[in-house]
């Protein structure tokens, strides 16, 4: 299964990179991206947690997600791609993700769904999303060269959060969002599980 023709980062990366050419032509830097990229996020926090409006947290985890695309569209135009602006992409990816998960918990808390407080199912989305991330992490380390499965990837996670932020629903969408981390995790162990047994047999 490589499920990528699916991805939303296939349905913005056209209009992403549209974006990306004049920055990148100006001399913005995709450090400068992903910087911001935190801020944003940090600003989805406050958002929730002090004006309390869900669908102005969807808009600002919405920019989050688009500038996530920018900074790699803006390293790759300009030829600034690097293993240091990809470890710093992925670390400050980890800390946004937190400040998202952590504004839902807080903002929500006490909401009991399906019989599980609120905080269980944002811990199972933080499980979800780390075991994604880490068994990709891992594959790619073991040399599987088929990384890209799953439907549950971040782009989709978050864009997920931000259609039920924009109707208030977020207690639905932070429920969704963990079943999709942690099948996608789920399948990616399958897969790269297969992957790496071939390996072994075709190495023998």
């Amino acid at each position: 299964m490589s499920p990528s023709r699916f991805r939303l980062r296939r349905v913005f990366k056209r209009p992403i990179t549209r974006l990306a050419v004049p920055l990148a032509s100006r001399g913005v830097k995709p450090n400068t991206v992903t910087y911001i990229s935190l801020l944003v996020a940090i600003l989805s926090f406050i958002i929730l947690l002090l004006v309390g409006s869900q669908p102005g947290f969807a808009v600002a985890i919405f920019i989050v997600g688009v500038l996530d695309g920018l900074d790699g569209a803006i390293a790759r135009l300009s030829g600034r791609s690097s293993d240091m602006g990809a470890f710093l992409d992925s670390v400050i990816d980890k800390v946004s993700e937190g400040i998202i998960l952590l504004s839902i918990a807080l903002h929500l808390q006490g909401v009991e769904l399906f019989g599980l407080q609120i905080e269980v199912w944002v811990s199972l989305s933080i499980m979800g999303w780390l075991l994604t991330s880490y068994t990709r992490a891992r594959a790619e380390n073991l040399g599987v060269k088929d990384l890209d499965v799953g439907l549950g990837a971040r782009s989709e996670r978050i864009f997920t959060l931000f259609l039920f932020g924009l109707v208030s629903r977020l207690d639905w969408g932070i429920i969704i969002v963990a079943m999709m981390g942690l099948c996608t995790a789920g399948y990616r162990y399958y897969h790269y599980t297969r992957e790496l047994e071939e390996y072994e047999k075709t190495d023998q």
